[in-house]
């Protein structure tokens, strides 16, 4: 690829990603709001988000799969793309709850072929110049910020019920941005070639339990948050507005974070900071509980989003990082995403569903959710850092 092709490539990355996590600021944290327009109870939108989550945990392996057999990455983002936007469409003529139900688990699982193929084809497609990728993927962030902050008031304006179809338009910018993406060459790993010996082994192994333990914790008390936020807020009646700054806050939080992330992981033990972001994070879902209605603690709260996600997420990459070998390294990272992340968020909300009772019990469930973070906390003291590295070498 020569450098014009090189820099034009750079760019529609970039788009892709402005694309994807624009997408993902209306997914996210408005999903609940919308449920709760169609008239679902508390119960049934954490049932139906835990659907989705769990799609997600399924997904990845299975485009993964396809993606080897086929040797082509760009072709399945465009399809994830596709069936994406087009299930959205079919998902604002749906009011039932199986039907609401089977459009939700097809579309987190059509989803979920994007962001791991973009992923390996950003990687691959920068080679030597993987310095550049936190820059690419910084353009993703600002998406997310600035759906997330105008989000809110187009629903008030527009209808709640307009959600799928505000979804389906945010896709279209994505297609046509993935649809001129070109395909990297990469190294072909033959799919029936055998795995690394070892690596189930390694995960049964106390410090890698004790961690992906730990992570499923956080996400579990991450579920109300991710489902219940931007309509707990709405009913303590702010206004739209206030809504998507908030949330907006937290994500321009968590990417400040990601520009100091890496001296930090390096300057502290992994298994330190680890303890620290969910010591902090228990505090956060705590206060949440308990300071809400008060606008001003809601900065604070926010802001420490810095170190429940981005700052964990940055060491617990380490972690994974260091405690596989290099041929493992995706297996790994792919069981941390989806059984740590996916697992614990679907676990999470469909309790939550349970608890929230239309927000009367809303204090209840951050408080079990500060609960869930502290016990994760505990969990990852038994994480012993200094067998990662030794841990690589045993069979």
């Amino acid at each position: 690829m020569n450098e014009l092709a090189f820099q034009r490539q750079c760019r529609r990355l970039s788009w892709s990603y402005f694309g994807y996590f624009a997408v993902l600021a209306l997914l996210v944290p408005y999903l609940g709001f919308y449920l709760d327009a169609l008239g679902f109870s508390s119960r049934q939108i954490g049932e139906l988000i835990a659907i989705s989550t769990i799609c997600r945990v399924i997904g990845p392996p299975i485009w993964a799969a396809i993606a080897d057999r086929v040797g082509k990455l760009v072709p399945l983002i465009r399809f994830g793309v596709l069936s994406s936007l087009v299930l959205l469409v079919i998902l604002a003529q749906a009011h039932g709850y199986l039907a609401v139900a089977l459009l939700l688990g097809l579309i987190s699982l059509f989803w979920s072929a994007i962001l791991p193929q973009l992923e390996v084809v950003t990687l691959a497609s920068l080679g030597a110049e993987n310095h550049r990728y936190s820059r690419i993927r910084m353009a993703g962030s600002f998406g997310f910020i600035l759906v997330a902050l105008v989000t809110a008031e187009i629903l008030a304006l527009a209808g709640t019920e307009s959600f799928p179809l505000l979804g389906a338009v945010l896709l279209l910018p994505l297609l046509l941005a993935v649809h001129k993406l070109d395909e990297p060459k990469r190294a072909f790993q033959d799919p029936d070639a055998p795995s690394p010996e070892g690596f189930w082994q390694r995960i049964r192994r106390r410090p890698f339990v004790m961690f992906i333990a730990s992570t499923m914790l956080l996400q579990m008390s991450f579920a109300p948050f991710y489902a219940f936020f931007a309509l707990y807020l709405t009913q303590l009646g702010y206004a739209p507005i206030a809504v998507g700054a908030l949330i907006s806050l937290g994500v321009a939080a968590e990417v400040a974070m990601f520009f100091i992330a890496g001296r930090l992981v390096v300057q502290f033990t992994v298994r330190r900071l680890l303890l620290f972001c969910l010591a902090l994070t228990s505090l956060r879902w705590l206060a949440l509980a308990n300071f809400a209605d008060t606008f001003w603690w809601l900065i604070p709260i926010q802001l420490v989003h810095a170190f429940s996600f981005a700052l964990h997420h940055s060491a617990a990459m380490r972690f994974v990082h260091r405690y596989f070998p290099s041929e493992q390294h995706s297996r790994g990272q792919a069981f941390y995403v989806s059984v740590g992340f996916a697992g614990g968020g679907a676990l999470g909300a469909w309790i939550a569903g349970f608890l929230w009772q239309q927000g009367d019990g809303a204090e209840f469930t951050f408080t079990l959710a500060a609960i869930a973070a502290f016990i994760g906390f505990v969990v990852a003291i038994f994480i012993r850092e200094q067998t990662t590295r030794v841990e690589q070498t045993a069979v």
